[in-house]
Parts: C-alpha cells; sequence; structure tokens
C-alpha cells in the first residue's frame, strides 16, 4: 500500500505546468529524500488512508502538504525558471530564425538575450574552448549560434535533470548540424563527473546553478568543482532575486570566494546587468 500511496504522490507532484516535464524517478527520490526527513506527515497520511481508505487522498491535508513541500524544492532546482510559453519551445525549433524567441521561453535566457555577445566575448577572450559543457544548462545551448560568431564551430555537451528536455536540446543539435550531445543528469549525485563525454571537455559553465545545488546539497558545490577535470570553469550568480528583483549582497558568496582562495585557484569575474560571472583557472 505504501508503495502505492508514493506512487500517486508522485504523478500528483508532476501534475502541474512547472514540472511536468521533470523525470518520474527524479521526483520518486526527491519524495523519497522528503519522507525520510519528514516521517511523521507520511505516517500520519498512511493511518488516516487506513481509517478512510484510499479513495479521495487528494483531499487529504496531509497529502497536500505533502505535495505542496515537494513541490516547493522541485521548483527551487527548475520549476521556478521556465515560463509559460516553455511549451511552446518545440514548435519554434522549425527554423533557426525563433532561436531568440527559444531563448525567451526560459527566464534565465531571457535574462541573458541582450548580454550574449558582451558575456561570450569576454568569456572567449579569457580561454577558447575546442569542447564546452554547460551543466544545470536550462535551455542555455540555444545561444550556441552566438558562441559560433565568436570561435566557430565546436564540441558542446549539455546536461540537466530533465530528459524530455535534454531530448529537446538533441533535437536542436541534431536539426542544426551541431556537434551536440544532451544528457539527462542530476548534477548534484555526481554522475556526471564519470560521463566519458564530459571527462573531455575543456571549459565547464555553470550558469546560476550553485545556489541551488547548495539547497539541495550543503557544500555540493565545492565536491563538483573540485572533481571537475577541466581547468576551466565559468561560474555565475544572480545579483538579484528572479521573484522580488531584491539585490543580493556580495557577502552571500562569502562562502565561495573563501573555497576559490583556499584552492588557490586563480580567477577574474565581469558583471552585467543581472548576473555576475567568475571565470576560474584551476592551474
Amino acid at each position: 500500500m505504501q508503495d502505492d500511496i508514493k506512487q500517486i504522490l508522485t504523478l500528483e507532484i508532476k501534475n502541474t505546468k512547472s514540472l511536468k516535464t521533470l523525470d518520474e524517478n527524479y521526483v520518486r527520490q526527491k519524495l523519497e529524500k522528503f519522507i525520510l526527513t519528514y516521517g511523521d506527515i507520511f505516517k500520519k497520511l498512511n493511518k488516516q488512508i487506513d481509517k478512510k481508505g484510499i479513495n479521495n487522498i487528494q483531499k487529504n491535508k496531509y497529502f497536500k502538504e505533502i505535495i505542496k513541500r515537494v513541490r516547493d524544492e522541485l521548483r527551487v532546482v527548475y520549476g521556478s525558471f521556465l515560463t509559460n510559453d516553455f511549451s511552446k519551445k518545440e514548435k519554434l525549433l522549425e527554423n533557426q530564425d525563433n532561436i531568440e524567441e527559444l531563448l525567451k521561453v526560459h527566464k534565465s535566457t531571457k535574462e541573458r538575450i541582450e548580454f550574449y555577445d558582451e558575456i561570450y566575448d569576454k568569456i572567449f577572450e579569457w580561454y577558447k574552448p575546442e569542447k564546452i559543457a554547460d551543466l544545470a544548462c536550462g535551455l542555455n545551448p540555444l545561444s550556441y549560434f552566438k558562441i559560433k560568431e565568436i570561435i566557430g564551430d565546436i564540441e558542446y555537451l549539455a546536461s540537466d535533470l530533465s530528459s524530455e528536455d535534454m531530448n529537446f536540446l538533441q533535437l536542436f543539435f541534431d536539426k542544426f548540424k551541431i556537434n551536440g550531445f544532451a544528457k539527462a543528469y542530476d548534477i548534484t549525485n555526481l554522475e556526471v563527473l564519470e560521463d566519458d563525454n564530459f571527462q573531455t571537455c575543456d571549459l565547464v559553465f555553470l550558469f546560476k546553478a550553485l545556489d541551488s545545488f547548495e539547497t539541495v546539497k550543503k557544500n555540493i558545490s565545492k565536491q563538483l568543482l573540485e572533481g571537475i577535470k577541466a581547468q576551466k570553469i565559468v561560474v555565475s550568480f544572480p545579483t538579484r532575486s528572479l521573484i522580488s528583483k531584491i539585490e543580493f549582497k556580495r557577502e552571500r558568496r562569502n562562502w565561495f570566494y573563501n573555497f576559490l582562495n583556499k584552492k588557490e585557484w586563480k580567477y577574474q569575474e565581469f558583471e552585467i546587468d543581472n548576473e555576475l560571472f567568475i571565470l576560474i583557472n584551476k592551474n
């Protein structure tokens, strides 16, 4: 019975526009983790089901509480970045002229649109890669043509949580004959570090990713950065809240700068309107 309840919970968590493209197994893992941490809520739900049966479980207050809290956690790492037009992305992929419109269906890339030339000019003046890995990428790989204008064709590895989204990016790579490869990974599990394709990348993008990683697993960002074989990494952080637009103080990133200094990694930085970029050289 408990497995049946967990399956109903999993499907209901996914049953919202901002999370429907997430892999079911990933959502189930997050639910299991929540139950391990807050087992009393799940026990109370089970007791009420034992008394009243599983019918109308969706109306149970403990069921609703679990759904809300797990959804809130998932939106931090995924759902909050999607716009209402995200579902239109397949239709927009029909021709290259729609790439800018495609970039607008994800909030992070939408914010970057007018700054991409500046961002990539500065990154590739610092280092010209042969193969980029874009982790927790969202739809950033759709900016590939901006990269191509500056350094020409390169290999590109894209990875994020949703298999459906990665299938879409693979379709983008294939349609426009880009030497690209997209694969779904939960980056916080560090499995991507063992991917043979990832290990040959010489530049890694981690745009607006580390804050989300830290909410999932404290200090996982340090383990990830240490485990990356590439010597060149570009990390970015938002300079203000995506929702409230309140500006973040630099002290919020002290843990990150302290880590870089402890590792004695060289770094430089630049800022656009709403995003801070740190160019890291591990040599």
